[in-house]
């Protein structure tokens, strides 16, 4: 079938699934009916069927728990399968780019090249495809001017035409048909960017010698660079490790701190590292960009580096500490979840910066390794029903809850507050806790098959 009339015949169920609808069941058609075309269109192409799988997995969890960030997620998944597609060997950090890149710019890229290459004459379509378009046309004008016709000599009919609803074809409708048009064209004839995908493909993930051994100039330079490395790692080992004595003496005294003392204690000090730590891994980045990686004394700096990237370790663990108390306190929050989210990205930053230096990795390799680890915490944070696990964590083990905190989460903890209430008799947020389970119930009632959730087929 002609990429046309595929993209044509796509745009409609695009449309029928997505238009003017919230996301739920229609991702999950949506993704199984994109990944049935690609994999018709590349046939054989099996390195990228986890990812296609990876990509059904995310709608799915929408479907599941219908939240701003899964969707976020799904479509980053979509982006990176594309991108994968087209070039299924590339780096993933490359991948995601590629893929909204050719969204974007694969109708310019196949306009420009036909133009180039036919001469400002090879706009026109086949002569298979003028046909169709041809007898479609004819088609759809024909049976519009005899149902005209007929209505007007048979009651019956005029009822049957009268009774079709055509109040969705609209301008906005008509553009967002286009749009997915356009975007199942760029699915099935993408942009290959040929340049970006070689250069990526000729970095390496180790590092080699500038020559197989160091003149003299080379020898003093990398005595300089050494000499200058060990005086500011020595420097910066003391100082942290000073830090380390007095953050212990904190976390030793912390309970004489307010709550909000320590909310601030724990935020700035997570942002604080953050910072600390991507500085620490730019001048680690620095000092072993080059030959000084094959310099011969250069295990001591390496030991210097190591010490520095353990005491990193020790102030991660001391911040991780800080927060999981401050969730045993006063329970979770998103603000407190993303902490942790940090602490995890952070660790594994130093953990792949340990392996740069030890292993005489390249620059690149700490891109590819660290956006891998980016994209695999988003992924599985994807599984998790944030807004029903913060509700169920505060009611069972917090004292104190901050109700109206959990009434101002989504809605998918409606049932859980609702039954908070019943069991608690919480006459203070119970008006509130009530409006929000009915608002919930009522919407789900409401929703087309299209935007059916785990919910809706539970209570519609």
């Amino acid at each position: 079938m002609n990429i046309h009339i595929k993209s044509i015949l796509a745009s409609l169920m695009f449309s029928l699934l997505l238009y003017s609808k919230t996301m739920g069941i229609n991702l999950v058609i949506l993704s199984l009916v994109t990944i049935t075309l690609v994999l018709l269109e590349h046939k054989g192409q099996k390195e990228t069927i986890k990812y296609a799988l990876a990509y059904l997995f995310t709608a799915l969890m929408v479907f599941l728990d219908p939240t701003n960030f899964k969707i976020f997620i799904h479509a980053l998944a979509f982006l990176i399968y594309i991108g994968k597609t087209i070039a299924p060997k590339n780096s993933l950090y490359l991948s995601w780019f590629i893929g909204l890149t050719n969204m974007v710019l694969a109708s310019i890229h196949q306009l420009n090249s036909s133009l180039k290459k036919e001469g400002h004459k090879s706009t026109t379509l086949s002569s298979k495809t003028k046909t169709i378009l041809k007898a479609l046309s004819i088609t759809i004008g024909l049976i519009i001017l005899f149902s005209l016709l007929y209505q007007k000599s048979n009651p019956v009919f005029r009822s049957l035409i009268s009774a079709i609803n055509f109040d969705f074809l609209s301008f906005p409708w008509l553009l967002f048909t286009v749009f997915g048009y356009f975007i199942f064209l760029h699915i099935l004839r993408p942009y290959y960017p040929e340049t970006l995908i070689t250069l990526d493909t000729e970095q390496d993930n180790s590092l080699k010698r500038s020559t197989p051994s160091f003149s003299l100039e080379q020898s003093k330079k990398l005595a300089e660079e050494y000499t200058l490395g060990s005086i500011i790692f020595i420097a910066l080992n003391g100082l942290l490790f000073i830090f380390l004595i007095t953050d212990f003496i904190y976390l030793i005294d912390a309970n004489t701190s307010t709550n909000s003392e320590y909310s601030k204690s724990v935020h700035q000090g997570v942002y604080a590292l953050l910072l600390s730590i991507i500085c620490a891994i730019a001048i680690i980045l620095y000092f072993f960009r080059g030959d000084l990686n094959f310099y011969t004394k250069s295990q001591n700096i390496k030991i210097l580096c190591y010490s520095w990237i353990a005491m990193n370790l020790i102030l991660i663990l001391f911040t991780w500490y800080k927060n999981y108390m401050y969730v045993v306190t006063l329970g979770l929050t998103y603000k407190r979840i993303g902490v942790f989210v940090y602490l995890l990205c952070i660790l594994a930053g130093l953990c792949t910066t340990y392996l740069k230096v030890s292993k005489t990795k390249s620059f690149i390799y700490l891109i590819r390794s660290n956006v891998a680890v980016i994209f695999a915490v988003l992924f599985v944070s994807a599984t998790i029903p944030w807004d029903k696990s913060i509700t169920y964590y505060n009611l069972k083990n917090i004292e104190n809850v901050d109700i109206q905190y959990l009434i101002d989460l989504g809605d998918t903890n409606s049932i859980q507050l609702k039954k908070y209430s019943e069991e608690k008799k919480e006459t203070a947020f119970e008006a509130s806790i009530t409006t929000k389970y009915s608002r919930f119930i009522q919407q789900e009632k409401e929703k087309s098959w299209q935007e059916y959730s785990i919910y809706s087929l539970i209570y519609h």
